[in-house]
């Protein structure tokens, strides 16, 4: 019993970080979709959450202009798509000859960043979630040049990354509290060894 309740402390307050985040998303999401109910945008906060949750805190200020990157990228994508489609229909599988360019072309650009070593451009994981969310945008009615989505983006980045700093704050507090109960114990211990070996 003792172990399980060791190791239920991080899931459940992990639980409780989450359903804040649901709660926060209910306060935000109807400023921009009026009429909204339940959760509506928090699925950007999770990924963010997930892809920087043990990040240092350089690599989560980074990829804020990650996330503005991404989000340019991928309007350059539709942007290259959409011209090169008005040269031809010429479909692979049902995919657009332009959209396969167009990820190509940029996905291409965006690697070569990496050589950059710059504060703004070095942050790969910003700028593909930053991609990944603002086509996901149009599953919710967001069109990826909406610059709406752009603003949703960085909002809900920040509130993963608060998640994720005050989930790795509490790991760390359960690293501390059982350091300090090991050290206990082997102190308890040691005096125990001592007090057999006096009295023998």
């Amino acid at each position: 019993m003792q172990t399980f309740i060791k190791r239920s402390r991080l899931p459940l307050v992990v639980g409780v970080i989450a359903a804040a985040l649901i709660f926060s998303d209910s306060l935000i999401a109807p400023l921009f979709l009026p009429g909204s109910t339940g959760a509506v945008f928090a699925w950007m906060a999770f990924v963010s959450w997930t892809v920087f949750a043990v990040s240092p805190k350089a690599d989560r200020l980074k990829s804020f202009p990650g996330y503005v990157i991404g989000f340019l990228a991928a309007n350059s994508i539709v942007l290259i798509g959409n011209f090169i489609g008005q040269f031809t229909s010429f479909n692979i599988i049902n995919i657009t000859i332009g959209a396969l360019f167009g990820v190509f072309i940029v996905n291409v650009i965006i690697m070569y960043f990496e050589y950059a070593k710059r504060f703004f451009l070095d942050s790969l994981p910003g700028i593909f979630v930053g991609i990944s969310l603002t086509f996901s945008g149009a599953g919710i009615g967001l069109p990826p040049l909406d610059f709406k989505l752009l603003l949703l983006i960085i909002i809900y980045g920040a509130l993963g990354h608060a998640c994720a700093i005050a989930m790795g704050a509490y790991v760390k507090h359960l690293e501390r509290a059982d350091a300090a109960t090991a050290t206990d114990a082997a102190t308890v211990t040691a005096q125990a060894s001592a007090d057999s070996k006096g009295s023998d």
